[in-house]
């Protein structure tokens, strides 16, 4: 989901095919929006990506939209804020988070979380334990099968099945109890941190779950309705115009540190990355994404500083492993094929041509940067480039060059990779993989089409048969902090696209939940990482680094900026002078 940061309290998943991370990318195409001026600068000015529009508010996340999310509610600047905020060394800072502590309990099955009181709504009502509680039972409701939308997130963090109840105990006490003892970081980090408290207050309309969460998908992409004035981060949506610009300001009653310096952000509509660079080139944005494609081009912008950053994520190919995939059924199922594939990616050539150095290989989940507990030193590439080789494994399995294609039974070793459009360089990287597979005898077909039409169909299992693999996605650990593919690669994970299932899988991800010594606890972790490097539940490419251009006037980005979040609290930012 490689593409877009979100400018937000964390659930960011980038859109498919836009090469980079691409933070900030976008430009003005339609309407017309306030700009920043260099003299007398009093709105920051953010581009967003190719042909983005912000599609998603509420701070609940649908699956059908988790592929290409860029909602407002949860990556716009801060509207609703975690019960936990995570630092930049992934570790739980109650200084900056709702909660201010978790006590442990009956053998690491209850969390009892007590709430700081000081935090308030914009309309002046207290946070409480009730408005975590609705959040959870919004997040419940939408992980059933009946749900009018399917979350985000299930699978990840132990929800729902291993929550056996979330309670308000007190105004501003929740206690968390869980149906087995689990590792309590391991749960922290991916269970407890997807409460986002909602205000029951506002929100509550229904008398069923059901009822509840068909009105929140109706308004899910109705940025200018009242209900997402009542937030408690320290901004909320002032006016959205679609493909045209989205401004924000600032919520006066946060009650957070660090309120707002900047009081008017706007975030502007672009409809290509040339056009987004020809804005930064007169000086149209303040803050803007560099891309890859005119990397060399970049001393014609003045009056900016180049910031590279690097995100606690991993980019891969995802593959559709159902017996109804585009072109080859269930052939992914096959691991000799997925390494062969794999064995046809020139990582370090993609990334001196078309990341100019900025980027990292990826030759498992797990991120070697930043700097991290959970990367195992001891891993090493165990399928480095090598087309001739990929092509022998083919051959060995009988497969054979038909008019140029690996052929076995009738079966072609030909199929589609959808690509969400957007980004020259990711279509430049597709051409080289197209290339390179093609050396092994591998027939791979482009697919261009809008970000729109690409998550619907990689987001339905209905769609399966009209794909086999898609083009690039970057998974950012958010809100799984705690890396262990729960997310990714459970058969009951939201985001496992192509459904992918292995029972070695399975336990070896349920064993990280466990809890036991820090060395028990290392030894689980290493060995699902592993066999994820070696099974290859999608193709791993380069990692690329998030190129940024900020004018000179704007203080605080790099300095704030949280790699394990991927992004710079827009409320940490402010104008010299």
């Amino acid at each position: 989901m490689l593409g877009i940061e979100r400018w937000g309290q964390g659930w960011r998943r980038a859109a498919g095919g836009a090469a980079g991370a691409a933070l900030l990318a976008g430009l003005t195409a339609c309407g017309s929006a306030p700009a920043a001026t260099p003299s007398t600068p009093s709105v920051l000015t953010i581009a967003m990506g190719a042909a983005t529009n912000l599609n998603w508010w509420p701070p609940i996340v649908s699956s059908t939209d988790c592929g290409t999310l860029t909602g407002g509610g949860i990556s716009g600047p801060d509207m609703y804020m975690p019960l936990l905020w995570f630092s930049r060394t992934d570790q739980i800072e109650y200084s900056r988070s709702i909660a201010s502590g978790i006590a442990v309990s009956h053998h690491d099955k209850q969390y009892t979380i007590t709430m700081n009181p000081k935090w308030h709504w914009s309309n002046g009502h207290p946070i409480t334990a009730t408005d975590v509680a609705y959040d959870w039972t919004l997040i419940q409701g939408a992980s059933a099968s009946t749900s009018p939308f399917p979350y985000c997130f299930a699978g990840s963090g132990g929800v729902p099945a291993l929550f056996k109840s979330v309670v308000a105990a007190g105004p501003h006490t929740v206690v968390v109890t869980l149906n087995q003892s689990v590792n309590p970081v391991w749960f922290e980090h991916n269970g407890l941190s997807q409460l986002i408290p909602v205000p029951k207050s506002t929100w509550a309309k229904h008398s069923s779950i059901t009822k509840e969460l068909s009105f929140i998908k109706a308004i899910a992409n109705q940025p200018n309705n009242p209900i997402y004035h009542v937030v408690d981060g320290p901004y909320r949506i002032q006016k959205a115009v679609t493909n045209g610009y989205y401004t924000f300001v600032a919520n006066p009653h946060y009650s957070g540190a660090h309120p707002a310096k900047i009081k008017t952000v706007t975030y502007l509509y672009e409809t290509s990355t040339s056009a987004e660079f020809a804005q930064m080139r007169t000086h149209k944005v303040d803050l803007g994404y560099l891309p890859l494609s005119l990397y060399g081009s970049r001393g014609q912008l003045t009056g900016y500083n180049l910031i590279s950053r690097t995100m606690f994520a991993f980019f891969y190919l995802p593959l559709n492993f159902r017996s109804n995939a585009y072109g080859v059924g269930g052939l992914f199922n096959n691991l000799y094929v997925r390494q062969a594939l794999q064995m046809g990616i020139n990582q370090p050539a993609i990334i001196r041509s078309m990341y100019h150095g900025f980027a990292l290989p990826s030759i498992g989940p797990v991120p070697v940067k930043p700097p991290n507990a959970y990367y195992d030193a001891a891993l090493k590439n165990p399928y480095p480039y090598n087309p001739k080789e990929g092509k022998k494994l083919l051959e060995n399995h009988g497969w054979a060059l038909s008019n140029g294609v690996m052929t076995k039974n009738g079966q072609k070793l030909a199929f589609n990779m959808l690509c969400s459009t957007g980004s020259t360089t990711f279509d430049n990287m597709a051409q080289l993989l197209k290339q390179d597979w093609a050396q092994e005898g591998i027939d791979v077909s482009l697919q261009p089409m809008g970000g729109q039409a690409f998550g619907d169909i990689i987001g339905s299992a209905a769609q399966s048969p009209k794909w086999a693999m898609a083009g690039g996605f970057g998974w950012v650990y958010v809100p799984d902090f705690y890396p262990s593919g729960g997310s990714l690669f459970l058969p009951t994970a939201g985001f496992n696209l192509g459904a992918y299932n292995s029972s070695t899988m399975n336990h070896l991800i349920a064993a990280t939940y466990k809890g036991g010594t820090k060395a028990q606890v290392t030894q689980r972790f290493n060995a699902y990482q592993v066999y994820a490097a070696q099974q290859l539940p999608g193709l791993f490419v380069p990692t690329p680094d998030s190129l940024s251009e900020v004018r000179t006037f704007v203080t605080g980005f790099r300095s704030n900026y949280n790699p394990i979040l991927a992004y710079t609290p827009v409320n940490r930012l402010g104008f010299n002078g």
